[in-house]
């Protein structure tokens, strides 16, 4: 399965003074100027194999235009911490448990594939029409 193509991404990232990735989907940089977002986890004291605890960090689909695609990848980066100053930046997030917390939202048209341009493992729902 492909993954969606938007034409710009906005991050939406909690973790503080962490290095945004590079965009998915072979867009060249980040947008502020778009409703479709991309989420970047925050390990930082969070089961990222529970479903619930990473649904708290999606947004709300209600409070998103109808048919707004948010992508989710699968490497949550770790906050402040020795792990992170000996360069382990980020854990592995399941498509599971992403793909489920999508649900748990309440976010429509899930799936789950490789990006072809950057080889992130990215996860993503839509906003529903409703």
């Amino acid at each position: 399965m492909m993954p969606p193509r938007p034409a710009a991404l906005r991050l939406l990232m909690r973790v503080r003074g962490a290095r945004a990735p590079s965009p998915p989907l072979g867009l060249g940089e980040w947008s502020s100027d778009t409703n479709h977002a991309c989420v970047v986890l925050d390990a930082t004291g969070v089961d990222l194999e529970d479903p619930a605890e990473i649904a708290r960090q999606l947004p709300l689909p209600t409070e998103l235009p109808p048919g707004t695609l948010v992508f989710v990848l699968g490497a949550a980066e770790r906050g402040r911490g020795v792990l992170r100053w000996l360069g382990m930046r980020t854990l592995a997030v399941g498509r599971a448990a992403r793909c489920t917390a999508l649900v748990a939202r309440g976010y429509s048209g899930i799936g789950a594939s490789v990006d072809a341009s950057t080889g992130a493992d990215v996860a993503w729902g839509i906003s529903s029409p409703c």
